[in-house]
């Protein structure tokens, strides 16, 4: 039964990472006609986020490398010490439970906690530091430079992950990679709808032409309008997020009480057929409740 659980609570986490990712701009995705294939072309967001899952998994990977930062192997041999410090710590409230299997169990959800961080942590990184970006861009763009040195100074001016990332753009573009191939690796290392909306503006402007620098000014208009509508949303769902959280912290603060107030009910529900059936559906109710809040609150963002 213990086996079934942590399949599936593994398959909960997986699915829940997989959300996580922001999806491109929905009206960016529609298939609408076009009048030219030029024109098509230019404002197909397919064309810089497709690709195969293998080169999906290595920038999935590099993304997670760039998140960790420095010291790498360090931060992940500390992460597996204190993995198996909470194995050691919480072995002696679950009898039966292999040491190995506990292992794997807090592996896979400690793993999920620490990648969804790192993912929010730059996320937040980006969201301030973009409109920067767009309004030296903007600035750049007006004094007369041209677009790939209107990138490069904006990558030379600014620290960051944004200005690191538009430090990349520029290095690619200044040896000779096509404009398309740059946004689509940009794309893969951001995928936030911003990020997109930025990346077809600047492939419909080298194929069409147009006024950059009216574009630049509002879509950041658009992004402080849509802090704005973030902020009002989480505090509008604070005192529910708040409750969801208690609600789910009760049945663990419960069973860990029961160790020291009522021993003999522990052991029941920890070391017998039966109690260890009420332990399973605890759990397993509990993550599947919290999926579906966490999912639901995902709707409302988006």
């Amino acid at each position: 039964m213990i086996w079934f659980s942590l399949i599936g609570l593994s398959i909960v986490m997986l699915l829940l990472a997989w959300q996580g990712r922001e999806e491109p701009l929905s009206f960016l995705k529609s298939e609408q006609q076009q009048e030219t294939i030029k024109e098509a072309k230019a404002l197909n967001i397919r064309l810089l986020t497709d690709q195969p899952l293998k080169a999906r998994i290595r920038i999935g990977l590099e993304n997670v490398r760039s998140r960790i930062g420095e010291h790498l192997g360090l931060k992940v041999l500390a992460f597996f010490l204190v993995v198996a410090g909470l194995t050691t710590m919480i072995q002696p409230y679950l009898i039966q439970l292999h040491p190995l299997l506990l292992f794997l169990g807090l592996l896979v959800v400690l793993l999920f906690v620490c990648l969804h961080g790192l993912q929010a942590r730059e996320k937040r990184q980006f969201d301030a530091s973009f409109p920067d970006a767009l309004n030296m861009l903007s600035g750049a763009v007006s004094s007369g430079e041209s677009l790939m040195q209107a990138i490069v100074f904006v990558g030379d001016a600014m620290e960051g992950v944004v200005g690191t990332e538009f430090k990349q753009m520029g290095h690619r573009l200044s040896i000779g990679q096509s404009p398309d191939e740059v946004l689509q690796k940009s794309c893969l290392r951001f995928p936030y709808g911003h990020f997109y909306f930025f990346a077809i503006t600047l492939r419909a402007n080298i194929y069409r032409g147009g006024q950059l620098k009216d574009i630049m000014q509002r879509l950041n208009q658009v992004m402080f309008n849509s802090h704005a509508l973030i902020k009002k949303k989480k505090a509008l769902t604070a005192e529910a997020r708040m409750s969801a959280y208690i609600v789910a912290a009760i049945p663990v603060c419960f069973v860990i009480m029961m160790k020291y107030v009522s021993p003999a009910n522990f052991d029941f529900v920890v070391n017998t057929g039966e109690g260890q059936k009420l332990l399973y559906y605890v759990v397993i109710s509990e993550v599947i409740g919290m999926g579906i809040i966490w999912l639901l609150m995902k709707r409302v963002q988006s």
